[in-house]
């Protein structure tokens, strides 16, 4: 029965997360002319702030502000992370702020989730999200690319961000001791 629960929770994370992260690229795409650091520390603060909520509503925890607070300074430094890299490294520094944000959610995961698990547990599962959903969001990264026509095709972001938003959740979410 837990294990049902444990994918149950992975997926409605997933699902979520990538409806949220699709519509967020089509108002990027409809609203925002250029690319500017303070539309992307937004978008990137907003997001995962929505998906710090997400963690800690799936975990049960009552704790849900403090996780999207949380999820939402993850984002921002995610996206700062970015822009700080990308003079240096180009686009590999969008994986690389995207594993990152991965690894600091297991801490968060481990905190909102019921139960908590032992700090090694957590590094362990942020490891296996970052690398999995890195993974997931190498495959997808090609979304973006190209002019936005008429023809954008958000059901195809919505299936990318599930590929990209799957590994995480099942990292953090799969296999943990029942709370209740």
């Amino acid at each position: 029965m837990r294990d049902l629960r444990g994918l149950r929770q992975v997926v409605i994370g997933t699902v979520i997360m990538a409806l949220v992260s699709t519509l967020a690229d089509a108002f990027w795409a409809a609203a925002l002319p250029e690319q500017r650091a303070v539309y992307g520390l937004v978008h990137g603060g907003i997001i995962v702030g929505v998906m710090g909520w997400i963690l800690a509503k799936l975990g049960a925890s009552s704790r849900k502000t403090l996780a999207a607070l949380s999820g939402l300074l993850i984002g921002v430094l995610a996206a700062a992370l970015f822009y700080v890299l990308y003079p240096v490294i180009g686009v590999a520094a969008m994986l690389i702020s995207w594993m990152a944000l991965w690894l600091a959610f297991a801490f968060l995961a481990n905190a909102v989730v019921v139960p908590a698990e032992p700090p090694r547990r957590a590094v362990l599962r942020g490891i296996g999200a970052a690398v999995f959903s890195g993974a997931g969001f190498w495959l997808i990264s090609g979304i973006w690319l190209g002019p936005h026509d008429p023809g954008f095709l958000y059901s195809r972001n919505l299936v990318a961000w599930c590929i990209a938003f799957l590994p995480g959740f099942a990292a953090l979410l799969l296999g943990r001791a029942s709370g209740k």
